[in-house]
């Protein structure tokens, strides 16, 4: 594997995981559409999926992780419907009903900003996974809510890089050219969401298991010593993906987004 085949394998999701019943019936309440964005880094022209729950009440987006998709909110969507509020999301690209074959945090806020121009203006944010970090990524270029809450956030992209590299067994001087074309294709703060924590303005409240198995605590921890006022609340025992779905969790944060 050469370098530049390695960092498209990096750049590349996972398969679509079959769709659990709770997400296929919010998706069949929801209003579709589609968004085209100009070609990025990753990709030519994409279409991107885009979901809206509700046209009143004070609107909240939405951005799911990396392998994820919007459906994935199923719990959160339902609650804060309840609640009154509007929710809007979207598949990023090369991520469930949306076109491309890599993406990356950066397209993640490019899709971002893109969903705000035309759903927006947003009152709330919720982002899991790499999706916080593609929002922390948004909010830095511009795109503005009043609150945000961050779902088991990536920190820094260089050790999932790393990870990578050990994963695939990829062997020097392969791998010192992939981190090359990586630092050549990503400005260094776009990798780093303390970096960009660190002029944040938005309340942020953030959620992790100490026990995460997919992303280590110490991401969110990072996040949290950067962002000016951020709380940093553990959830034992939800995990990288459950944690969408606790109860706990979706409670909190509608709570938070209704203060």
């Amino acid at each position: 594997m050469d370098a530049e085949t390695a960092l498209r394998e990096f750049l590349r999701p996972p398969p679509l995981v079959r769709e659990l019943r709770r997400e296929d019936e919010v998706l069949q309440i929801a209003e579709m559409s589609r968004v085209t964005l100009v070609p990025g880094t990753e990709n030519d022209e994409e279409e991107i999926a885009v979901y809206q729950w509700g046209q009143e009440g004070r609107r909240v987006l939405l951005v799911h992780g990396w392998g994820g998709k919007a459906a994935q909110f199923f719990a959160l969507i339902e609650t804060l419907r309840q609640r009154g509020f509007s929710v809007a999301a979207f598949d990023a690209p090369a991520h469930g009903r949306s076109t491309g074959t890599l993406s990356s945090g950066p397209a993640f806020a490019r899709t971002a900003r893109k969903v705000a121009e035309l759903k927006g203006p947003f009152y709330g944010l919720v982002a899991h996974s790499l999706g916080a970090a593609g929002s922390a990524i948004a909010l830095s270029q511009g795109l503005q809510v009043e609150r945000a809450a961050l779902l088991a956030p990536v920190a820094f992209i260089e050790p999932l890089l790393e990870l990578f590299i050990r994963l695939r067994q990829i062997a020097e001087p392969v791998a010192s050219e992939l981190r090359q074309r990586f630092a050549a294709r990503y400005e260094a703060k776009i990798i780093s969401v303390p970096m960009l924590a660190k002029n944040a303005t938005v309340p942020v409240l953030i959620q992790h298991d100490p026990d995460d198995g997919s992303l280590p605590f110490w991401h969110s921890e990072s996040i949290a010593a950067s962002w000016p006022g951020a709380e940093l609340v553990p959830v034992p025992g939800t995990g990288h993906w459950r944690i969408l779905r606790d109860r706990t969790v979706v409670e909190r944060t509608a709570n938070f987004l209704e203060a």
